[in-house]
């Protein structure tokens, strides 16, 4: 099978879906293929936190502007997966207590709206902060679903005539009659794809990808580490007031608390270890002492591809840069590497424009004005028939019987939309239907629900471990307190089903 496009876009995170979006809504002939699942990546390995742009305001001061300017766009055209619960930095005791008087004015400067309040006022707010805190700043924060973000993306794409692939990885790319030909898929489902123009927007994977047509990106790889507690710990993101470091945000974020992050040199794939977990609620003791007795239920690492060239880690710039490889000697490949969650949209909005001038066509861009349509299977918050039936539309005629029977208790999902989701094309294995859902991603971490996704998927023993395998890294840095108790029990239960969750499953 052979297909024509005018744009190749390589990479299903926020970014690629971000430019896919864009340009089918200028008009633009559009395929992207994403090795694995969107939002797999990066996108989803983060916070989940809708930068003010405050946290680099002293430090990175063109970030902190594009992150307030965007974070506001996103506010407005995305408010189906933002939660705007505000923010709070406060300075812990041991902090230097001049720091605020450098933030302030270099939140003005951004164009962040900061306001210093009493620290009195800063503790009602959030109670369980340290009664030695110095200072507080409230600041315009959010927290933000990076999955429900890159697949609302994807319906509008679709919905303006894109074709957007999911476990569809490029295995050969060529120059050829002055464009490119691609060879994408697995096994015996291969494709070939002609296109004039390729956008790499692989994140982490990006300097792979361009070399396959024989260029370089100078990116560098930043590990960074996060765990997650039970419970919302705090009402607003709490951030420490002082230059960016580990362990100095925690985001409350549906039905948990994610503390972050380290900053080393990594690679994509590295996984979180203890001895990060225990840095970071070191760290955070600081400013939220009974983090310690908090239950861990899972820590992850997420690979940030920083731009090379000079600092790395902490002191390589958030923002972003979009390559033209025109430069390197193949012309009509761009890339866009480096920026923030908060900013994809003007990543993918300045990347757009670039194929669109390699195109030589015109068309402005809509994506700050026109809201991202919620994706076709935005799940619900309870086990209401009524609010599935308005989240489903039409489809919902098409329900289980049993649509309100709970599949997970923790993220309050149905059998009904897991049987829903798991029809869906795009979802392959018991991951994507996480993804789609949040079952599996409480507090239990699918200890009690990765068997009703199995059978929703009509998947057996071998898909439940290698599932189960998945989770199990996310786990074992955690296993410490009522987590270590939590999987000793998950052991003894998953033994009826043959299956020794801490293995993980290839």
């Amino acid at each position: 099978m052979r297909s024509r496009v005018e744009a190749l876009i390589i990479g299903g995170g926020a970014t690629g879906t971000g430019i896919a979006r864009d340009l089918a809504m200028r008009g633009a002939e559009v395929m992207l293929v994403e090795a694995g699942d969107f939002a797999a990546g990066a996108t989803g390995a983060n916070h989940g936190m809708l930068h003010s742009g405050a946290r680099y305001a002293v430090t990175d001061p063109v970030s902190a502007r594009e992150c307030a300017e965007e974070g506001a766009v996103l506010k407005r055209i995305a408010r189906f997966c933002i939660e705007d619960t505000g923010g709070l930095f406060v300075s812990a005791s041991r902090d230097d207590a001049e720091y605020v008087d450098r933030f302030l004015p270099a939140c003005g400067r951004a164009g962040i709206r900061a306001e210093e309040i009493d620290t009195r006022e800063a503790r009602e707010i959030e109670p369980c902060l340290d009664a030695g805190i110095k200072a507080a700043v409230k600041v315009p924060d959010a927290s933000i679903d990076p999955f429900f973000l890159a697949l609302g993306n994807v319906s509008s794409a679709r919905r303006h005539g894109a074709t957007v692939l999911n476990h569809s990885p490029v295995r050969r790319i060529r120059r050829i009659d002055g464009g490119f030909e691609a060879v994408i898929g697995r096994g015996g489902r291969e494709r070939r794809v002609a296109a004039d123009v390729v956008i790499n927007a692989a994140g982490a994977w990006a300097g792979e990808v361009a070399a396959m047509l024989g260029v370089s990106i100078p990116l560098c790889i930043d590990k960074g580490t996060l765990v997650v507690f039970n419970g919302r710990l705090v009402n607003r993101l709490v951030n420490r007031l002082r230059p960016p470091s580990d362990g100095d945000i925690l985001v409350p974020h549906r039905t948990a608390t994610i503390l972050g992050t380290t900053s080393s040199a990594g690679a994509a794939g590295d996984r979180a270890t203890s001895a990060e977990v225990e840095r970071l609620i070191a760290e955070a003791e600081a400013v939220l002492p009974g983090i310690k007795e908090s239950r861990a239920v899972r820590a992850y690492a997420g690979a940030r591809p920083l731009l090379g060239g000079g600092s790395a880690g902490r002191g390589a710039s958030r923002t972003f840069q979009v390559i033209d490889h025109a430069c390197d000697g193949v012309d009509g490949l761009i890339s866009v590497a480096g920026g923030k969650l908060t900013t994809f949209r003007l990543m993918a909005e300045r990347t757009s424009d670039a194929v669109m001038e390699k195109l030589g066509r015109a068309a402005r861009c809509r994506t700050a004005d026109e809201e991202i349509e919620p994706f076709d299977d935005a799940p619900s918050s309870d086990f209401d028939l009524e609010a599935m039936r308005y989240r489903h539309g039409t489809s919902a005629a098409a329900l289980s019987p049993f649509s309100t029977v709970p599949g997970c208790g923790c993220e309050a999902v149905t059998r009904g939309e897991m049987e829903h989701y798991a029809s869906s094309p795009d979802v392959s294995d018991i991951g994507d239907l996480m993804r789609r859902t949040r079952a599996g991603m409480g507090y239990c971490q699918a200890g009690l629900c990765a068997v009703n996704m199995a059978s929703a998927m009509d998947q057996g023993a071998r898909e439940l471990q290698r599932y189960y395998g998945e989770r199990w890294r996310g786990v074992e840095p955690v296993l410490f307190g009522e987590q270590l108790r939590q999987e000793m029990f998950k052991a003894h239960l998953l033994k009826a089903y043959g299956i020794d969750h801490t293995e993980e499953g290839r």
